[in-house]
């Protein structure tokens, strides 16, 4: 199976891991795989040795010239498929697909994410054949899609030996200085991204509710933006910049974890379900906002906590009585850990990708592309 990957943002995301997280997978299989990328992204940081070729693709200046120059690298590549996730990517790709007269799409839709497709989109789907890729079953029946399409649920899932289960000493003090020390109180690790500044803030209003009586609460934010200028504003109008840590954008996002107590996830979309399951495969508890994504992947009160939306206050209540029984978060923990192991792998979502590219080519053949002789 020859794979085209096309992702034209420019930071790195959680739909950028799940196709980075697929590219890896057919390549290690032993097919050719190209991963399209624009100049400037930082997808080239993430994916260090992952064993597929990285291209280059300026889409900033139009969907023609991008498809223009899409076209060049499906005719030096021979691609069988192409996975995108927008419309313009759609667009984009099959214009190209049609233009080089080889491969089909691919069109994933992140998850929670509602499709909604465009007219640049509905004309891709016409002009070329196009499979549509879903998280869950609930989002295709969701999705406005075109008559007679062909669709695939694939699960996120993670590969829960690839994380680091205990650290200890100089791995947990290069992770955080300050999350090195656990004895000095309890630490929340809350992953942010730039679209989902209401969470984060639910996540700071709470921290405040607890503060009186919980003096030795400290919450870190990591994330892109989250060391911004006007998150720090909403954190000094409730007196609380001593009792949080803004570490912007990290590589080390696992250790962090690994280093906190419990896990606040204030993003959305693939970037909230990666980071859910990030926490519950290093055993840490997690706590967040009532939605789809976290019904789906958070067991309440088991492996985590699901608090009501908008309610700080409620959502203050039922995370202390979390940290005034520490035998409950490890309890929490060693079932998150089970449960990513149990239905969350990442086996099950490659068979996913693999299923939607066999479907895209048009071959009966249902091979793995994790299975390589």
């Amino acid at each position: 199976m020859r794979a085209v990957f096309l992702y034209t943002g420019v930071d790195w995301s959680g739909s950028a891991r799940a196709f980075s997280v697929a590219a890896r997978a057919f390549a290690e299989a032993g097919d050719p795989v190209t991963f399209v990328v624009d100049p400037q992204a930082h997808v080239k940081e993430h994916v260090p040795g992952a064993g597929f070729e990285i291209a280059e693709l300026d889409a900033g200046g139009g969907w023609l010239n991008a498809a223009l120059g899409l076209r060049k690298i499906l005719r030096a590549k021979n691609p069988d498929v192409v996975f995108v996730h927008t419309d313009k990517e759609h667009l984009i790709a099959a214009v190209a697909c049609w233009l080089a007269r080889r491969a089909n799409v691919v069109r994933r839709t992140p998850a929670g994410s509602r499709l909604n497709m465009g007219t640049g989109a509905r004309f891709a789907a016409w002009l070329r054949r196009t499979v549509y890729l879903f998280t869950h079953e609930a989002d295709v029946r969701a999705a406005v899609l075109p008559r007679g399409a062909t669709t695939v649920a694939a699960e996120l899932g993670v590969d829960p030996s690839r994380y680091p289960v205990d650290l200890e000493g100089e791995e947990l003090a290069q992770a955080d200085a300050a999350t090195a020390e656990r004895d000095k109180g309890s630490h929340f690790l809350c992953i942010y991204d730039l679209h989902a500044r209401g969470r984060a803030a639910m996540a700071i209003r709470t921290l405040a509710m607890l503060a009186p009586r919980h003096p030795d609460v400290h919450l870190f934010v990591v994330g892109p933006g989250s060391d911004y200028e006007d998150v720090r504003m909403h954190i000094a109008a409730v007196d609380l910049l001593s009792r949080v840590s803004l570490l912007g954008e990290r590589d080390d996002v696992a250790a962090l974890i690994a280093a906190a107590d419990l896990g606040w996830v204030a993003c959305e979309g693939d970037e909230a379900a990666f980071a859910m399951l990030d926490m519950m495969a290093l055993g840490v508890p997690v706590v967040t906002a009532e939605d789809a994504i976290a019904r789906r992947y958070v067991a309440d009160g088991i492996s985590g906590l699901v608090v009501p939306w908008g309610d700080a206050a409620l959502a203050a209540g039922m995370v202390a009585g979390l940290l005034a029984s520490p035998e409950r978060i490890a309890a929490m923990g060693d079932a998150a850990r089970a449960r990513v192991a149990r239905d969350f792998g990442e086996r099950e979502m490659l068979d996913g990708f693999d299923r939607a590219a066999t479907l895209a080519r048009g071959s009966k053949r249902a091979s793995s592309p994790r299975q390589a002789d």
